[in-house]
């Protein structure tokens, strides 16, 4: 059977072309896919701050439920301090010589470029720094600053902190073992430990021993409640972009690995089901003189595995390439950090590989199934006239997942805030699948319909388009299967963005009612800022502002989850910022108070007087008092909480937008340096620029699946239209010219192409309407109609180029030769 399908795969070479490039793409994408998460579950950050410390032992950045069920846990989105009294805990390990405490504290120094830290001195050893030349800081107004700050001593300079803007005098300047990606400015023990503002904690534990089980021995000593890092992993211990760098390349590859795959089932099966009935008559008389059932199975598993191999050969390759250049773009926009490097370990090209190799056997096998099963009279007379029926098993199948998907997006337009979007996905891979599964009744169907009309506009070619479609049923569904998988995911895909995005954009605007808005190139607005702003003559308010991100334990689909939530912290009353308050007072939003979105509300349940419980963004627990329900969840954050709250448990503890209504824009400009100033239009350009970057992984994800289902879809109709030489030829010989025949052609590419856009169409529908009821209560999606109907002209012409093309070539041969070759 091994040599058999050596021998069949040398025949059959045109044929399997197909398979051969949907395989090759599709261990490409997954190898790509891998390499990501590989190199996030593998991250490794040079250390610089910690550069000098074995050991490094600082908070934990995971928050996971108090369950015996297994729990991936939510990523804090602050820094998470931890007790200075664990020095103590630490020195008694064995083998620890030395524990030396960090606090560190983003600071804006005036006129650096780049992230700057604040430190106290008697952490410069950690790096370690020395210093070049001067003297360590003394007093509350001294300073060290780092040699790449290009400062000189008893030089002047201006930092913002948490407390606002104050001037120092350089004493020192210090010098690290080599170029670091964060400066640093030390303070004295006392002023950084204001700075930092989190009495009795720091940020982390530098901590010097012998031994090399150091990190293991203290890991057991502490417990839980802290994290050890050792070796390159100190590196995630100094910087939270470098952990949300290391999360955001897990889960973007884990996500798009998942829909790799079950595109590359649904394209990998078209193509080798297209392969197989090319080769009925072949198969049939295999049955026809003795080869049993599982003789025929056996030989095509084998074959479809033969092509597997020749396809990750240059698939894994191809894959590391594709990754490597996704990882440098991830670099470039500073999704992912500068120390990050690209890994690529043998375990995902492994799993690439099988991936592939499985794919294509089960393709296969599943193509050849009844072909192998039926008796060989049977198969002869079906190698000769298309079997009309679909399968009982396929058919069953088909309709389980339409009832299902059906099911889901009736459910998903009575359900809830985020349950309803969150079906969206599922939605339409059901819907998808259905469509492939029943491809030649919807093939049929489409004839039905356009056949009047057809016949009537093109007697002859149109008339024989449609003839050949319902008869040909199955061979035009294997092409037009990948079409509406391209069109309904691109669709789903582009119009969530543009209904999320539609939404959020509109929210922002409507909400803001300021004249103008701050904002600061450093890492955020010192209170200094809004207390000069208020004294402005003419200016009739100010709102200060910070985002963040909170942890809601809560229940869906009874299970409990931890959902994270983007929040806003705000000072009150709220000047130039209307969230749409529906019920209760943002005035009342002191303390332990908080205020929800609607959709925020319905996924925990709440209301106006409840209690909820959260994590703000470093970690801590509180219990809420609910004072207000608002709209506008989409444009400001889900949840509005008080802005000392949000202030005392951020890393910058320093404003992110200040909102001012009146005074004049030259005024506001001369308040600090490296101040932003906005005005309404300005603002608006600023929100559509930041979705536009939210949006950008996005776009590309879908880019390289649609080139992946573009070539295959191109692939398909070439291998489609190229086996049809012998009908071809008979239409020719039987009177037919050749342009009655390209004529033909174009009218079948013309109803798979409609069939796509209509059945993608409907697909993407219910999938769209749930998202949108469930994340702003409409069911109306926001579609752009240029972005749709240039979506449609592309499917459109795709089908067309793909199946003229090929058909083209074939009539240039002689009718005679073709028939009888």
């Amino acid at each position: 059977m091994l040599r058999l399908a050596f021998a069949t795969s040398r025949g059959r070479l045109p044929s399997l072309v197909g398979s051969f490039i949907a395989l090759l793409f599709a261990v490409a994408l997954v190898a790509s896919c891998g390499l990501l998460m590989d190199s996030g579950l593998r991250a490794r950050v040079p250390a610089e701050r910690y550069g000098a410390a074995p050991v490094v032992v600082a908070g934990q950045q995971q928050i996971t439920l108090d369950t015996e069920e297994p729990d991936m846990g939510q990523s804090l989105s602050e820094p998470a301090a931890i007790p200075a009294t664990l020095a103590g805990k630490i020195a008694k390990v064995p083998g620890v010589t030395r524990v030396v405490p960090e606090v560190g504290f983003p600071v804006g120094l005036t006129g650096a470029d780049g992230r700057v830290v604040g430190r106290s001195w008697e952490s410069a050893g950690l790096t370690p720094y020395t210093l070049n030349e001067g003297r360590a800081p003394a007093a509350a107004g001294e300073i060290v600053v780092d040699v790449t700050l290009s400062r000189k001593v008893g030089e002047k300079a201006r930092v913002a902190g948490r407390d606002g803007v104050r001037e120092y005098t350089v004493t020192g300047i210090a010098g690290g073992p080599g170029p670091a990606r964060q400066a640093s400015v030390f303070f004295t023990g006392e002023r950084a430990a204001e700075l930092f503002a989190r009495p009795g904690k720091v940020s982390a534990f530098g901590v010097f021993g012998e031994g090399e089980r150091l990190a293991e021995r203290v890991e057991r000593a502490l417990g839980d409640s802290v994290t050890v890092y050792a070796g390159d992993q100190r590196g995630l211990a100094e910087d939270a972009s470098a952990r949300e760098g290391r999360e955001m390349l897990i889960t973007l590859s884990g996500s798009l690995g998942g829909v790799i795959v079950m595109v590359a089932v649904l394209v990998v099966s078209g193509a080798f089901g297209l392969a197989i009935r090319q080769r009925d008559r072949e198969i049939a008389l295999l049955r026809a003189i003795g080869a049993t059932p599982k003789q025929v199975r056996t030989m095509i598993g084998r074959e479809a595995l033969v092509v597997g191999l020749a396809a990750t050969v240059p698939g894994l390759p191809l894959g590391v390439a594709v990754g490597t250049w996704l990882f440098g773009q991830f670099v470039a926009r500073g999704v992912v950090p500068e120390g990050f490097t690209p890994l690529a370990g043998p375990v995902p090209m492994l799993v690439a590989a099988g991936v592939g190799l499985l794919t294509a056997w089960l393709a296969a096998r599943g193509a050849v199934r009844r072909a192998a099963r039926i008796k060989p009279t049977e198969a002869l007379g079906e190698a000769a006239v298309e079997r009309r029926e679909l399968g009982r098993g396929r058919m069953i199948t088909g309709l389980v997942f339409l009832a299902l998907g059906l099911s889901a997006s009736g459910l998903s337009m009575v359900a809830a805030g985020e349950t309803a979007a969150a079906s969206a996905g599922a939605i339409v891979l059901l819907l998808i699948t259905a469509a492939a599964l029943l491809g030649p009744w919807l093939v049929r169907l489409a004839a039905r319909l356009a056949g009047g009309v057809v016949g009537r506009t093109s007697p002859v070619s149109g008339y024989l388009a449609v003839a050949n479609t319902k008869t040909a049923a199955k061979r035009l569904a294997a092409v037009a299967s990948p079409l509406i998988l391209m069109f309904a995911f691109a669709s789903t895909t582009l119009f969530s963005q543009s209904t999320l995005g539609h939404a959020a954009t509109r929210q922002a605007l409507e909400g803001n009612l300021a004249d103008y808005v701050l904002e600061s190139t450093g890492p955020g607005l010192p209170p200094d800022v809004a207390r000069a702003a208020r004294d402005l003559p003419g200016v009739k308010g100010v709102t200060e502002t910070i985002g963040t991100k909170v942890i809601a334990d809560t229940v869906e689909l009874g299970a409990r989850t931890l959902k994270p939530l983007n929040a806003i912290g705000l000072t009150v009353p709220a000047h130039g910022i209307d969230l749409g308050v529906t019920s209760g007072s943002l005035d009342r939003l002191h303390g332990d108070k908080v205020a929800l979105s609607t959709l925020t509300a319905g996924s925990l349940g709440a209301s106006v007087g409840d209690r909820v419980r959260l994590r703000l963004g470093d970690g801590v627990p509180v219990k809420l008092t609910v004072v207000a329900v608002y709209e506008r969840g989409l444009g400001y954050g889900d949840v509005a909480l008080p802005y000392p709250l949000v202030r005392d448990h951020s890393e910058t503890g320093m404003a992110g937008r200040v909102y001012v209504t009146g005074g004049t824009k030259e005024r506001l400009a001369a308040l600090t340096p490296g101040l932003t100033v906005l005005d309404r239009a300005g603002a608006g350009a600023a929100v559509n620029a930041a979705q536009e970057f939210s949006d950008w992984v996005n776009l590309l994800v879908l880019g390289l699946i649609i080139v992946f289902i573009a070539i295959s879809v191109v692939n398909t109709l070439v291998t489609a239209t190229g086996a049809r030489v012998r009908e071809f030829a008979l239409l020719r010989l039987v009177g037919g010219t050749r342009r009655q025949v390209r004529g033909m052609v174009r009218w079948e590419a013309l109803l798979v192409g409609v069939l796509a856009v209509i059945t993608g169409t409907l697909i993407a529908a219910p999938t769209l309407m749930a998202l949108s009821y469930g994340v702003t209560g409409s069911p109306l999606p926001h579609v752009p109609p240029l972005a749709y109907a240039a979506m449609a002209v592309a499917t459109m012409g795709l089908a067309y180029s793909a199946a003229l093309t090929p058909a083209r070539t074939v009539l240039l041969g002689r009718p005679a030769e073709q028939i009888r070759g």
